[in-house]
């Protein structure tokens, strides 16, 4: 009597590991990604509560980019506060938070509404997809002149 495993049985193992990483490798990623996603939206919480929709000025557009830069260091987003002019709005201000590097899922983040709403942008076709996935609804918005999915929290 011989002790060990058959070819077929070995095969079969594999194959259903090979399934079930398969399965389990997207899903990684993904939770992987939201939790860098959420070092910007903590930033972009703390702005938006302070500020309420109240118009911008450059000055303390510069503030809120300089502070973020010292105080808070972003570990994955780099954040520019740029205007972006909208016919028939007075503001213009709106932060944008884009990775540091290039990652598989490549999207920027953006705020609209003068800081009160937070849109992802996809860059490639792994971006579009997790910024699809984080979606409040499920068409897209245009931002900028961009198609983006506004993010639910």
């Amino acid at each position: 009597m011989q002790n060990g495993f058959t070819l077929i049985e070995l095969l079969i193992a594999v194959l259903i590991i090979g399934v079930l990483s398969a399965v389990a490798v997207p899903y990684y990623f993904n939770a992987a990604e939201s939790a860098r996603m959420t070092e910007a939206v903590v930033l972009w919480g703390r702005t938006k509560n302070f500020y309420r929709g109240r118009p911008l000025d450059e000055a303390q557009a510069r503030r809120i980019e300089s502070r973020a830069q010292k105080e808070s260091p972003l570990k994955y987003f780099t954040l520019h506060i740029t205007c972006r002019p909208e016919p028939g709005k007075e503001y213009c201000w709106e932060a944008e938070f884009e990775q540091k590097e290039a990652r598989h899922a490549q999207y920027k983040l953006t705020t609209a509404d003068n800081f009160l709403q937070l849109a992802c942008l996809g860059l490639n076709s792994a971006g579009e997809d997790f910024c699809q996935s984080r979606a409040a609804q499920e068409t897209p918005v245009s931002v900028g002149g961009q198609s983006a999915f506004l993010i639910k929290f």
